[in-house]
């Protein structure tokens, strides 16, 4: 049986041709053109040499981390923002619009809860939603504030029955107390968004006591 010898781009020439499969001994130069066989890069070696490969190897650059592309945004800035901008909309807008911001206040963070980049988000969503409840629960109070201011002044009215009575400072007793229980709320509601703010910019949820924002939405 004749032997195989090992194939190259001609015929072999010169020297004593080794049997196919037998490894030439060392030193010896291959003839030209003969394929060299690669050591298999396997997922755990990563390519020839060690190198890292492609995707899967380990060490090597996974998809969306290349140089140049930005980090994840952290959702803590959107959460405060939606304490803050509730808050800044009542205190600014009711010194600027004659009262009209403490009807507004659940606007922003609402907007923002339905803002495509954050309605996926629950840590955005949970303080927006929380804001929302705050921002709707203060302009109920301060609706149910205007009318009891109201209707104090028109009973008194129709209660006195002569000018001296309507002239008195009758009138001022249950003006003052509304005015002193709204007043004590809206303050109080000051604070407990103060408080949101800040716990959302260090990452931490926060519920507001439900006397200050009813969970009238569900995040």
């Amino acid at each position: 049986m004749s032997d195989y010898y090992q194939p190259g781009y001609g015929p072999p020439t010169g020297g004593p041709q080794q049997p196919y499969g037998t490894p030439p001994p060392y030193g010896t130069p291959q003839p030209y053109g003969t394929p060299q066989q690669q050591p298999y890069a396997s997922p755990q070696q990563g390519g020839p040499g060690g190198a890292p490969g492609g995707y899967g190897y380990p060490g090597a650059q996974q998809p969306g981390s290349g140089y140049g592309t930005p980090p994840p945004a952290s959702p803590t800035g959107p959460a405060m923002w939606a304490h803050l901008g509730a808050l800044l909309t009542m205190t600014a807008g009711t010194m600027m619009c004659c009262g009209l911001g403490a009807f507004l206040g659940w606007i922003f963070p609402l907007s923002l809860r339905s803002n495509d980049r954050h309605k996926h988000d629950p840590y955005i969503r949970h303080h927006a939603t929380q804001a929302v409840n705050f921002g709707i629960t203060q302009a109920l109070m301060a609706a149910l504030g205007v009318v009891l201011y109201i209707a104090s002044a028109f009973i008194f009215a129709a209660a006195a029955t002569t000018d001296a009575q309507r002239n008195s400072s009758g009138l001022a007793v249950p003006l003052l107390t509304v005015i002193g229980i709204f007043g004590s709320y809206a303050l109080s509601g000051v604070v407990c968004a103060i408080i949101g703010t800040v716990k959302a910019t260090r990452g931490e949820l926060w519920t507001y006591p439900r006397l200050i924002a009813w969970p009238l939405s569900k995040g």
